[in-house]
């Protein structure tokens, strides 16, 4: 390792300058190295050292996941079947099998609790943990890591990437540094130096119409968004405003919340350029569909009520909402109630701006949904 191990008095002695002292905190974010496809490989002997994707062939499919091989052609998780097919013609798709992916999250979990009872997880393979006190009382939080790492190797035989860092923010930027199999340290005095090298689609909570929009105001790099005012922020991102000013300095207050239950899955997008025709919200709508459902999917969790939210140009919003009796249980049966909670707003002579979709009243799915989901993505 090329940078010094997290312990407690780096991280007093380098807190950040401007802001909270949180230099105490020791946090980890731990993420599977292509976690679906990763289970098949190992599962599956034939399958290793090929390009594989946890998904449908069909011509609706979705990858789910797709192993380092494929991703070497191009192809990405929430990428239509038939795009990766494209990009991969040698490209092997596997069903999905969430009964055995779950399993092996339970088997990475309860290795985390040997370190400590604080864990966030975010879907089946990836989670935070706060190290700041540990029950093995391990010296550095990059000791834990490596700890953690090892013993998911012996005990699963797949890999973990982890990122090690005073926060949230930094810790998942570290794991995602050296992926695969890479374990990488951001010290308090690292930290806001790392962040100005960025580009801002590489911060976590900054997506492609956010990117685009910093794009436009001169905002590409770290470096820019330090530049600018908290007013100048909150002008333009709303209540967003200050998380960016804070983590464009290394700075993000949020803690490690141990197993806190989700109400909802839900994503969102602005367009570029205003929705006039329910088509042109079915072709837009399918991406933010696709990515509520693979969250779904990871956590294992199904939903009974979506709700479909609508700014028009003007900026004027509406939500509509529908109910199920049983959770939804294929992505079909989602993006048909999602276009009927639609319908009714189109035509849109003022235009659209924004969609987006959540799923709520979150359960286990059914006993029949995973042969059923297997079948639709």
């Amino acid at each position: 390792m090329s940078t010094p191990p997290l312990t407690a008095s780096t991280m007093q002695s380098e807190a950040p300058a401007g802001g909270p002292d949180l230099g105490r905190r020791k946090v980890i974010h731990i993420d599977m190295d292509a976690f679906y496809a990763s289970v098949e490989q190992r599962d599956d002997p034939a399958l290793r050292g090929k390009p594989v994707a946890v998904g449908g062939a069909r011509a609706r499919g979705v990858v789910a996941a797709a192993s380092y091989e494929a991703r070497k052609f191009g192809v990405r998780s929430a990428m239509p079947s038939v795009t990766a097919m494209r990009k991969c013609p040698a490209l092997v798709f596997v069903k999905p099998r969430f009964d055995v992916y779950r399993e092996v999250s339970r088997q990475i979990r309860a290795i985390f609790a040997r370190h400590t009872p604080i864990i966030e997880p975010l879907s089946l393979d990836e989670a935070y943990l706060d190290v700041t006190e540990n029950l093995e009382r391990v010296a550095t939080a990059t000791e834990i890591a490596e700890e953690i790492r090892k013993a998911i190797r012996a005990e699963t035989g797949l890999t973990a990437s982890a990122g090690v860092s005073y926060n949230k923010f930094l810790a998942k930027l570290a794991s995602d540094h050296r992926k695969p199999d890479g374990l990488f340290v951001i010290t308090p005095r690292m930290g806001p130096a790392f962040v100005e090298t960025l580009d801002v689609g590489r911060f976590h909570g900054v997506g492609p119409a956010t990117t685009a929009k910093m794009n436009r105001l001169g905002i590409m790099t770290g470096l820019d968004l330090k530049a600018q005012t908290l007013a100048f922020l909150t002008e333009h991102f709303g209540k967003a405003g200050p998380y960016y000013f804070w983590i464009a300095r290394g700075v993000d207050e949020r803690p490690v919340r141990a197993d806190r239950p989700r109400k909802s899955l839900g994503a969102e997008n602005t367009f570029l350029e205003d929705i006039f025709t329910h088509d042109a919200a079915r072709a837009a709508l399918a991406p933010i569909l696709d990515k509520v459902w693979r969250a779904a999917a990871q956590a294992g969790i199904r939903g009974r009520t979506v709700t479909v939210k609508v700014k028009f140009a003007d900026f004027r919003q509406i939500t509509r909402a529908h109910s199920e009796a049983q959770p939804v249980a294929a992505r079909a049966d989602f993006e048909r109630i999602a276009l009927a909670l639609l319908r009714p707003v189109f035509p849109a002579p003022r235009g659209v701006r924004l969609l987006g979709v959540t799923l709520s009243s979150l359960g286990d799915p059914p006993a029949k949904s995973e042969a059923q989901l297997s079948l639709g993505i």
